[in-house]
């Protein structure tokens, strides 16, 4: 759905309200950069928020419940207050109270949302976002602020739903702002909504599970004093009467009447439209009065420069939008000097700025981006933005910045330096990209201010497969930039290795020595290996270890194996299966007894045995314990006496930290890579010991791991967290990403498995099992 500037908004399962932070078409046009949260959750209460759902539990969810009361000689009864309560069958037995087992209190199934733009309703509900949980039978209200370019937001209804109902079969799926000016709640009306999966198939053979397929209904949301009123027939009007309704405060109304002139194309009109923009005192008719004048074809220069000098910021941006596409042909520099005009600091125009800079071939634009880059110095999503405003002339803005020398000392100057450096490193530009290596090497630029222009080249030259040695011996023929160049390196070293200096400046310098493998190197890497050294300096030499493309970088790993921490030992694994040269390091490692199958976290020994190749598969077979039962459900049922152990959640805890925390997130403890546990919290004990020991049962595929094999042998497993038309970003469990070009993917391929792996019975004991889901069941809002 979009407001009535344009914003898009999308929902997902229990990510119920999400914004498109980056469109595509603009993310597209740089194959060098790809901004991470392209699609952000905004909601201030949470991706899977709280609802207040008043249905009672599906018929086949109490014939479930039953079954298990009966299981554990108890008889399920439903009190008056709809509150589960468990009667033993035996009168000497206690009797028990019963969790709720079925989706409430929290988001579980977003289908549809809805910006409200009519006018029938009170100013409050305008811009408000609809959306509907299917599964809850309840249609929910947010407030949305829009102040910066991350909108946020808020539940707008306490303890309540704007609409809910107590029939299972409500089903709201969509929206849409009526003729009227009230809003169409579109419901799908369904006896089952669930996967098929989530319901027993002794019960689901007596369900119709297209039951109710006959009966879709739409209803008509009004406010309680609304009253009906007549609709103007604007597909009777002329269309001087339809410029009118283009300063409707009634949303159908303007998008209509607007529609309906591009579609008669009369363009006689446009003088209309003129005039009417400019005695228009509605910010968004004048914006329909911009765009249906584009959409005719008949937008000139005049109209632009009125569109720029609205008082309204988000004319202005939506106006620096037309302008871009007329940057192909604007030869006399007019739009150009348009663009380069607006002095407008609100956030919305900035970002739209950024982006439209990068349609211009003008060699102003380069100094233009740089200083719009030094202005929003503290915004990272416009950073991003004007980054992929970066082509042909990423050295000539980097050279900008490094001109500036208060903005380049500074973090975020040293920030956009390193990334504009990746975006150079990792084109084919070697004369640019050794440009900017002469440029960052003067005498006069800071030490740190060259290692992130240094880390950024190597991080770039990597991905397409060079690396910094050999740019330096093909592409330069300068002696004092290759001493300057050695010189760094050497300044690195000492940095590194200096316990006297601020862990940051180490930190930055040990990272820098992945991209150089110089005599001196390797061995300084292997002795910050040391327990003397913090865990965070340990993790960048093991990365920077791994990142050399000397093999032997491994031996100092597997020699020191018994001192490293589980987090260091499983960034080790890691790194040794995520190239394909390295893995044989692993299995030699293993077979001398070094290292331990046991070391090996589940998902990684999922990794190996799913392997293409051949022989690492055959090696992991052998080395791994891969008897994995392929009959899960088999499984699940063997395990069914976890559900009747004394559990303790502060045990569960340290399960979920061992286990679980790569992935997921409690607090702040973990990694918020799979699904929000808050989603699951209600789930049954029963469902959730299916969750763990049968993950692909109802896996999202969103969720689902996927291998990718660059030209150079890296291998890497993850989600896909984003993707554009030359770049892939792949999230793996632990947090890490990989941005990977397509150009250099040799194989990409869906495991068609969940990240969570099959096979943690072989980990966990039952009663690690019965603890984790009792911890899981503990978790409680706050710790979101």
């Amino acid at each position: 759905t979009l407001d009535e500037w344009g914003t898009r908004y999308v929902c997902s399962n229990s990510n119920h309200i999400q914004q498109v932070i980056y469109p595509l078409e603009y993310v597209s046009r740089n194959p060098f950069f790809a901004p991470t949260g392209m699609i952000r959750s905004i909601a201030a209460d949470g991706a899977s928020s709280p609802v207040f759902r008043i249905s009672p539990p599906e018929p086949w969810r109490i014939v479930r419940q039953k079954w298990r009361a009966l299981d554990k000689g108890y008889r399920l009864v439903i009190n008056k207050d709809g509150g589960w309560e468990f009667i033993p069958l035996d009168p000497s037995k206690p009797k028990g109270a019963v969790p709720t087992e079925y989706p409430v209190g929290y988001f579980t199934s977003a289908t549809g949302i809805t910006i409200y733009l009519g006018d029938a309703y009170p100013k409050r509900f305008h811009g408000n976002a609809f959306i509907g949980d299917v599964g809850g039978n309840l249609v929910h209200r947010k407030t949305i602020d829009r102040e910066g370019i991350q909108h946020v937001a808020k539940r707008a209804d306490e303890g309540t739903e704007i609409l809910r109902s107590r029939d299972n079969w409500f089903r709201p799926v969509n929206f849409v702002n009526a003729p009227d000016g009230s809003l169409y709640v579109l419901d799908m009306y369904r006896e089952t909504i669930e996967h098929p999966y989530s319901i027993p198939e002794e019960i689901k053979a007596f369900l119709d599970l297209t039951s109710g397929r006959d009966r879709g209904r739409i209803y008509r949301l009004v406010s309680p004093d609304m009253k009906r009123r007549a609709v103007p027939n604007l597909g009777a009007m002329t269309s001087q009467q339809l410029v009118k309704q283009l300063g409707s405060p009634n949303v159908w109304n303007r998008r209509t009447a607007q529609r309906l002139l591009w579609e008669r194309g009369d363009k006689s009109i446009a003088g209309e439209i003129r005039s009417f923009l400019s005695v228009c005192e509605n910010p968004t008719g004048r914006l329909h009065c911009l765009f249906t004048l584009d959409g005719l074809g008949l937008i000139t220069v005049a109209d632009l420069k009125k569109g720029l000098s609205d008082p309204h910021p988000r004319v202005i941006a939506n106006t620096v939008k037309l302008c871009k596409q007329f940057a192909a042909t604007d030869d006399e520099g007019q739009i150009l000097k348009l663009v380069l005009g607006v002095d407008s600091v609100n956030p919305h125009v900035q970002f739209q700025l950024a982006f439209a800079l990068g349609e211009f071939a003008d060699d102003e634009v380069a100094s233009a981006i740089a200083q719009l880059m030094q202005k929003n110095a503290n915004n990272q999503i416009v950073m991003n933005a004007a980054l992929t405003s970066v082509g042909n002339n990423a050295h000539l803005v980097a050279d900008k910045v490094l001109s500036k020398q208060e903005y380049r000392r500074s973090s975020g100057g040293r920030a956009v330096l390193e990334q504009l450096a990746v975006v150079l490193g990792s084109s084919k530009e070697e004369t640019h990209i050794a440009y900017l290596l002469s440029s960052c090497l003067d005498p006069s630029i800071e030490f740190a201010v060259q290692q992130s222009v240094l880390a950024g080249l190597g991080e770039g030259l990597n991905r397409r497969g060079s690396s910094l040695q050999k740019l330096v011996a093909a592409a330069v023929t300068s002696d004092s930039i290759r001493d300057s160049f050695r010189e760094s390196f050497e300044r690195a070293i000492n940095k590194a290795t200096d316990t006297d200096a601020a862990e940051a400046e180490r930190l930055a310098a040990v990272q820098l020595l992945r991209f150089n493998s110089s005599d001196g190197i390797l061995d300084s890497l292997a002795s910050l290996l040391s327990a003397r050294e913090s865990q965070q300096i340990q993790l960048a030499a093991v990365d920077s270890l791994l990142g050399q493309s000397d093999p032997s970088s491994s031996e100092p790993l597997v020699k020191n194996w018994s001192r490293f921490s589980p987090v260091v030992r499983r960034n080790i694994i890691v790194g040794l299966v995520s190239n394909k040269s390295r893995i044989p390091t692993l299995f030699d490692a293993l077979e001398s007894d070094v290292i331990k199958s046991s070391d090996i976290d589940r998902d990684i020994k999922q990794q190996l045995l799913q392997s293409q190749d051949a022989n690492t598969k055959q090696l992991a077979q052998k080395w791994l314990d891969a008897e994995i039962d392929s009959d899960r459900a088999k499984v699940v049922e063997n395990y069914q006496d976890v559900l009747d152990l004394e559990s303790n959640d502060a045990r569960g805890f340290e399960v979920f930290k061992k286990r679980c925390a790569v992935c997921h997130r409690v607090g702040e403890t973990g990694n918020a890579i799979a699904p929000d546990l808050n989603s699951v919290q209600n789930k049954s004990e029963a469902d959730l010991l299916i969750s763990i020991l049968d993950p692909n049962r109802e896996a999202q595929p969103n969720f689902n791991v996927y291998s990718v094999i660059t030209e150079q042998g890296q291998v890497i497993s993850g989600i896909i967290k984003s993707e554009t038309t030359a770049s892939l970003t792949l999230q793996q469990a632990g947090g890490k990403s990989q941005v990977i070009l397509r150009s250099n993917v040799d194989v990409l391929r869906s495991t068609g498995l969940s990240l969570m792996p099959e096979g943690l019975e072989k980990d966990l004991s039952k009663q690690d099992l019965a603890d984790v889901i009792r911890f899981v069941k503990s978790i409680k809002p706050l710790e979101k």
